[in-house]
């Protein structure tokens, strides 16, 4: 016999790490493809700028069609959701395969300032949207009252 090897807790830690990518790579596995399958709201990528006397949401949502888009705005935010829904068929002599995937995405920006609702300009090409929200300007002088 030889010697008694000595314990490593690393080595069980590798082996656990092995099992449980196996578990994963065949979760995801589909017929000898591999595939992600998408779930659930996804948050797009997006910048916020303050341009003065607007403000401008530039927001990433790939592979989309602008009917699939939607946008809320109040005077403090600005509110992004869109689905998208494929549906793949693929049907040939005796055997039939449909494969269906659904996305969707949602984002919530609270403007650092107030803006107007009835100003608001919102383009979609490539991928990226770009909306444009004019500021709104709240009278700021004061008004005198007249006590009755």
């Amino acid at each position: 016999m030889g010697l008694p090897t000595k314990y490593d807790p690393f080595d069980e830690m590798r082996r656990m790490q092995k099992e449980m990518d196996e578990m994963f790579a065949s979760f995801f596995e589909r017929g000898g493809e591999r595939s992600i399958i998408e779930w659930g709201p996804r948050i797009p990528l997006a910048d916020v700028e303050d341009n003065g006397d607007s403000i401008k949401v530039t927001a990433e949502l790939p592979g989309l069609d602008k009917d699939d888009i939607k946008i809320s705005i109040s005077k403090d935010s600005a509110e992004i959701s869109a689905e998208r829904k494929d549906i793949k068929e693929d049907k040939k002599r005796d055997y039939y395969h449909c494969e269906r995937s659904y996305s969707s995405y949602k984002r919530v920006f609270r403007l650092p300032h107030d803006i107007d609702p009835d100003a608001v300009d919102a383009e979609y090409s490539n991928g990226i949207l770009k909306i444009e929200m004019k500021k709104a300007y709240r009278n700021e002088e004061k008004k005198k009252i007249q006590i009755r």
